[in-house]
């Protein structure tokens, strides 16, 4: 019987081999398959000097993120600390047992000086497998957007005049210029200091703000009122308002809009995320937030294109911007692509492009005011082409009243306001004095097209499947590769962090549909299996019972093969097929 005696910790370690420690079937060694980097070191080249130390390659920093956000580590400090006993890991990483573990801080720095770049063309390079290996189609694609939360508290949001945010915010982004450009010594400073000419301040210039560090809320009568402080000493931390020219020294600050009416991303700002916005999430909770545009193929779910913008960005202005993203990365030649979307995208505009890009809109259709109180909707409406008039439900005629081309709309008022008064359906129509009015689009023809197409019963499935499909692809994000929250603060970092979702959830999709490159496919290890069969059969020295014995284990190999796969909807009628083919029966249902 053996025992356990103290164990000493070997000086070398010669036999051991990771890639005899990672299973065949490790998630891992997939990922590694299909995960193309090849362009980072090119990518990324001109962001590194000549001199110095000898950088961590570029590869694996790459390869670090990705695991950061394929296995929704919490941070990038855990995933270094998670490195030293992470066999697979290791593995993934090109990386040895005495390898030295790089410091956590190389991932922020890399980020830093990298830009979003080398990520947009990671997602991108995803895209690009997904379409050679067919999974995206073109044909049907899926638009929406979901709130990402901020990495910061509503505790440092502060609240003053626009024109404070404003330049408060102008000030946020020239610090973090600074921060993010290495310093240089302390005489080439002042010297390049001393070489910059002072732009000339205007006399209706906004007011600026000098930022001390570590600022403290104050209320905006305190930061019109205090002057910065010029004792040698070191004042207490406050946000001061420069002082103005002379000439307009006593005059007081005046907004064109007033504070309680401005909106409230303008007169309200985080001191720790100032490019992050107010808005309502989804329970209601007004909070910091960011917001996500996908477009999704239909085929599979991949993730063609992607837009981060303020939380407040309405969804209807980003469907052409996200459509030509994905026609550059997917170089579609599909004839009449549809897009399906929520009343959100139904907008005229959309509409308008749509129609000049040969999409099918499948647009759910934008309500109107009317409609919310229980008013006559436009579609109850016929329009007359012959007069470019309309005609009510109760038979009364809408003549053109107005054009306004600013938003290319036409309106259109009832030829008498007494006709609307003795009329029996005025409660469900109008409540207005001057009777009924019509406001439609200048292209009101084309767009009854587009609008047919919207409300067809295509168009009612298309946005039906858009439900699970774009929930489902936002639901792995968040709960599988933590999209819930932003790890970083600020927009271009938030990109980042999208882009790595993107190409992560990509790279899943490719491995899922297509599977490992040695991976046999059932035709082939059918072949394989039959002939292995008709060999062991025909072989003379072996007796008729030991033939059928090899014959059956043969079949009973296949058929356990056939099982792994029976779950795959796609799969099971091939399967099928095989196991009649191969017993002889001409039955696939039996």
């Amino acid at each position: 019987m053996g025992k356990l005696l103290p164990k000493q910790p070997s000086l070398f370690a010669f036999d051991v081999n990771l890639e005899l420690r990672v299973p065949c079937d490790h998630p891992l060694r997939a990922v590694k398959e299909r995960l193309d980097l090849s362009f980072a070191d090119a990518l990324v080249e001109r962001t590194y000097g000549s001199s110095g130390h000898v950088s961590l390659p570029p590869q694996i920093i790459l390869r670090m993120l990705f695991l950061l956000f394929y296995y929704n580590v919490p941070s990038e400090r855990q995933l270094c600390q998670e490195l030293p006993y992470r066999l697979d890991f290791l593995w993934f990483l090109d990386l040895d047992l005495d390898s030295p573990i790089p410091n956590h801080s190389v991932l922020s720095k890399a980020r830093a000086r990298w830009g979003g770049e080398v990520f947009r063309e990671l997602f991108v390079r995803t895209v690009g497998q997904c379409v050679e290996a067919g999974l995206v189609s073109g044909e049907l694609l899926h638009i929406d957007s979901t709130i990402i939360a901020a990495n910061a508290s509503k505790d440092s949001v502060v609240k003053s005049s626009p024109e404070l945010i404003a330049a408060l915010r102008q000030a946020c982004q020239k610090q973090e210029q600074k921060l993010e450009i290495a310093p240089a010594p302390a005489e080439t400073n002042k010297s390049v200091e001393a070489e910059l000419p002072l732009p000339p301040v205007a006399a209706s210039s906004p007011p600026t703000l000098s930022i001390v560090p570590e600022p403290q809320p104050a209320s905006v009568q305190s930061l019109e009122a205090e002057a910065p402080s010029t004792s040698s000493e070191p004042a207490a931390p406050t946000l001061s308002v420069l002082a103005k020219p002379a000439a307009d020294s006593a005059a007081p600050v005046e907004s064109h809009v007033p504070a309680s009416k401005a909106p409230v991303n303008e007169t309200h700002v985080s001191l720790t995320d100032p490019e992050a916005e107010l808005a309502p999430d989804k329970s209601g909770v007004t909070r910091l937030c960011y917001k996500e545009h996908r477009l999704v193929d239909d085929q599979c779910g991949v993730i063609t294109a992607f837009k981060v913008t303020g939380s407040t960005v309405a969804d209807g202005t980003q469907l052409p911007e996200l459509h030509q993203t994905h026609r550059a990365h997917t170089q579609s030649a599909v004839a009449t692509p549809a897009i399906a979307g929520d009343k959100h995208y139904g907008t005229h505009s959309n509409y308008r492009y749509c129609t000049a890009e040969g999409l099918r809109p499948h647009l759910g259709q934008a309500s109107s005011n009317v409609e919310e109180k229980g008013l006559f909707g436009p579609q109850r409406f016929q329009y007359e082409p012959e007069g470019d008039r309309f005609r009510c439900p109760a038979g009364h005629t809408l003549v053109l009243h107005q054009r306004r081309p600013e938003i290319q709309c036409k309106t259109y008022q009832i030829e008498r306001a007494e006709l609307c008064e003795r009329c029996p359906m005025r409660d469900q129509c109008t409540r207005s004095k001057h009777g009924r009015s019509l406001k439609v689009a200048e292209d009101y023809q084309a767009m009854s097209a587009a609008l047919a197409e919207a409300n067809s019963p295509a168009a009612r499935r298309s946005r039906k499947r858009r439900r699970h499909v774009m929930e489902g692809s936002f639901a792995d994000a968040m709960n599988n590769h933590g999209a819930k929250r932003a790890r970083w603060r600020g927009r271009k970092r938030q990109e980042i962090q999208s882009c790595l979702i993107a190409a992560v959830q990509n790279l899943r999709i490719l491995i899922r549909r297509r599977g490992s490159k040695d991976e046999p496919t059932t035709a082939k290890l059918a072949s394989n299996f039959v002939s292995a069969a008709e060999k062991v059969a025909s072989f003379p020295k072996i007796s008729g019972t030991t033939a059928k014995v090899a014959n059956s284990c043969c079949f009973v190999g296949l058929g356990r093969y056939l099982a792994r796969l029976r779950s795959q909807s796609k799969l099971r009628r091939a399967a099928l097929t095989i196991s009649c083919v191969t017993t002889g029966n001409n039955r696939p249902g039996s």
